[in-house]
């Protein structure tokens, strides 16, 4: 029998899962990941509609997608890589604001790495600096997750305390 893993964090689970919902999201969790939502609800208002046995037509069912195909990640020290190739075209945050359309405010944030740039915003800077900003992130580091269990959704979600 395979054991069930939570998930949020990834652990074996040792009897029945619990299953809860957070943000109208089921999931079967641990017991001490159980705390971060409420417990699913059985009762549904909508009686659940019976299958006919024969269908008169056949239903094709999509493959599974495989997710983590086009994930691409940040460049390490991204806004360090922006502020030398701005700075190499003797041009201002203010002045590179102007030419991609953004806020130099912005543009400074994410030259201090406090915020990472959206897609839109990272293809704008790539393009006026002539820079790379992404690295297609390798499949072990994705699956791998933490302690070889696949990702998570402890992964990559940080968790709020109430």
């Amino acid at each position: 029998m395979t054991e069930k893993q939570c998930e949020i964090c990834g652990a074996e689970i040792a009897g029945l899962p619990q299953r809860i919902v957070i943000d109208r999201s089921t999931m079967d969790v641990c017991k001490s990941c159980a705390r971060f939502g409420k417990p699913e609800d059985k009762w549904t208002p909508v009686p659940r509609k019976m299958v006919p046995v024969e269908r008169a037509f056949i239903v094709k069912r999509p493959q599974p997608r495989d997710h983590f195909k086009d994930l691409v990640e940040l460049v390490p020290e991204f806004g360090r890589k922006i502020r030398n190739a701005r700075e190499a075209l003797g041009m201002s945050p203010e002045q590179l604001g102007v030419r991609i359309k953004e806020k130099a405010t912005l543009l400074k944030k994410i030259e201090r790495e406090d915020i990472s740039p959206e897609d839109e915003v990272r293809k704008k800077l790539e393009k006026e600096l002539k820079i790379k900003l992404t690295d297609q992130a390798s499949e072990s580091r994705v699956k791998a997750g933490s302690a070889g269990r696949g990702l998570t959704l402890g992964d990559i979600a940080s968790i709020k305390r109430k």
